[in-house]
């Protein structure tokens, strides 16, 4: 039975154990020789995947590559960046032009007439209506139901219902707390404050009152709202955001004051995003070639295989117009080194051509890439298959050595157990005969 403890050489007269370990290592010799073509799979198998990642990912940067966007990208500087940034777009046209910040978008920020020493003291409030001015004539209302508790309490009632317009928070102004309330964004609203004209963005529609004491301190605001205002050009007439940013002031192109100044704004053609195009897949393509010299190497797995040493080969001869147009060197290992210089100066001269060749790459080098990926996924398939196999069969094997070990040392005990049992009949038998014998008179005196 299995689990079954068989004792070597309990008489001292017949040691099977190391009989049985010589049977069964000749029996496991098959499964040494499986395990190491195992390891051989993996080992080519390991290689290929990292083959087929290098594939893909320069398959899924050519995929994406956007020629025309590459092509017309555009570059936008600003000569000041503390007073202007700038971003263009592709449909952007190129210009240069001064901007003139004269003032910068700001919140209007106004305070509680009431305040408290302290900000765990007691207070209670009325059913009152915050009115918040997104522009003039345009209000939007908020109404806070009564209450009581803190006045931190009374800025989370605001925020929950108002929040989305008016930001409350509480203002310590060296004597006590007040309740501060600010615009949530500057976009939200067009209004300019004029305390002269009575002209605020937050304001009350009906009276606050915060134990008793009433309203918002109107007469001296923390900071009025402003809108940005630039000057474009020679122009008189001002450009006027809520914001500080002005989006699409030309086609594609916006502008973020940072403060008040002059700058000159200039869009151009930015050659670095073709560069830049460039030289990912020279990485892309250098990762491909790495990986296929590693795994052909003397040696290597794949010495000699042309399946893997034909990838390297039918690449390199798909670049003919990098070569033409002296885009790349090639180094002894075949892996390519851009020539940056080169492709700028064609950019400028022929940028027809430049069009040509990303294009070019794009499709057929995508399309054989494609196909590469494919094969390598395929021949992944086929070790994964093989190894499971190998490893069944090594399974099997290891049962069955173990049902067969069991089986000897079964058969060995018995084989001991019986050498046992007919050596104690001899010895009977023997001690029977001299007894005979004694009887018999054969034993002298």
């Amino acid at each position: 039975m299995a689990g079954e403890i068989y004792f070597n050489n309990l008489t001292g007269k017949f040691d099977w154990s190391s009989l049985v370990d010589q049977i069964i290592k000749m029996k496991s010799a098959p499964l040494q020789r499986l395990s190491q073509e195992a390891y051989k799979v993996q080992t080519f198998q390991a290689g290929l995947s990292k083959l087929a990642q290098a594939v893909n990912s320069l398959s899924s940067f050519l995929d994406n590559l956007d020629v025309e966007k590459v092509l017309n990208a555009k570059r936008a500087t600003s000569s000041h960046e503390s007073i202007v940034a700038v971003v263009a777009s592709d449909e952007t046209p190129n210009i240069s032009f001064r901007v003139r910040v004269e003032q910068i978008s700001q919140k209007e920020v106004i305070l509680s007439n009431f305040s408290t020493p302290t900000q765990d003291a007691s207070i209670s409030w009325n059913t009152f209506t915050i009115r918040f001015a997104r522009d003039y004539g345009q209000y939007q209302e908020y109404t806070i139901e009564a209450g009581s508790g803190k006045l931190i309490d009374l800025v989370n009632r605001i925020n929950q219902v108002a929040g989305e317009a008016v930001q409350a928070s509480l203002y310590f102004d060296g004597n006590g707390y007040r309740l501060m309330l600010s615009e949530a964004s500057e976009r939200a609203s067009r209004l300019e404050t004029d305390p002269s004209t009575n002209t605020f963005v937050v304001s009350e529609a009906s009276p606050m009152s915060i134990n008793g004491v009433y309203g918002l301190d109107y007469t001296s605001p923390i900071q009025l709202a402003k809108n940005a205002k630039i000057r474009v050009g020679d122009s008189a007439s001002l450009v006027v955001s809520p914001s500080n940013t002005f989006e699409n002031l030309i086609d594609g192109l916006s502008i973020t004051v940072k403060g008040v100044g002059e700058s000159i704004v200039s869009v151009s053609k930015d050659a670095s995003k073709v560069s830049s195009a460039f030289m990912d897949f020279v990485r892309g393509f250098n990762a491909v070639i790495s990986e296929v010299n590693k795994l052909t190497a003397k040696d290597a797995p794949f010495q000699g295989d042309y399946t893997v040493t034909g990838i390297k080969s039918s690449l390199t001869r798909m670049l003919d117009d990098l070569y033409k147009y002296d885009l790349v060197s090639v180094k002894e290992d075949g892996t390519l080194e851009l020539n940056t210089s080169t492709i700028n100066s064609m950019y400028n001269s022929n940028p027809e051509g430049l069009k040509h060749i990303l294009q070019g790459l794009k499709k057929v080098v995508g399309q054989y890439l494609r196909t590469t990926s494919a094969d390598l996924e395929r021949f992944n398939q086929n070790y994964s298959s093989r190894l499971e196999g190998i490893n069944n069969e090594i399974e099997r094997l290891r049962v069955q050595i173990v049902k067969e070990e069991e089986r000897l040392r079964l058969e060995y005990a018995k084989v001991e157990a019986f050498i046992n049992r007919a050596q104690e009949i001899m010895s009977r038998m023997q001690a029977f005969i001299v007894t005979l014998s004694e009887m018999q008179g054969g034993k002298k005196p």
